[in-house]
């Protein structure tokens, strides 16, 4: 009797920490791609601050330190869910 508790424990633990990594790599992966998308972003901020006029310029430059900032912080986040980290 006590070893099928033990056992059924053991079954039940192994499947919350299946649960509990799925949810981190999914947290991780939805970063990484946000930190991907803003790195394109900023990318193509650049590409068009180089094009623009002055105030264009500017503009664009403002959306592409956003878009590196934004990137970094996906990017953290996104070690941190492998990591086990919140």
């Amino acid at each position: 009797m006590r070893q099928s508790f033990l056992g059924l424990f053991t079954a039940l633990s192994f499947i919350a920490f299946a649960g509990t990594s799925h949810a981190q790599l999914g947290k991780a992966a939805s970063e990484a791609t946000d930190a991907a998308e803003h790195k394109i972003d900023q990318k193509r901020a650049e590409s068009e601050a180089k094009k623009s006029g002055p105030v264009g310029k500017a503009v664009n430059n403002v959306k592409s330190s956003y878009h590196k900032n934004r990137s970094e912080s996906s990017a953290t986040k996104a070690k941190n869910a492998l990591k086990g980290k919140d």
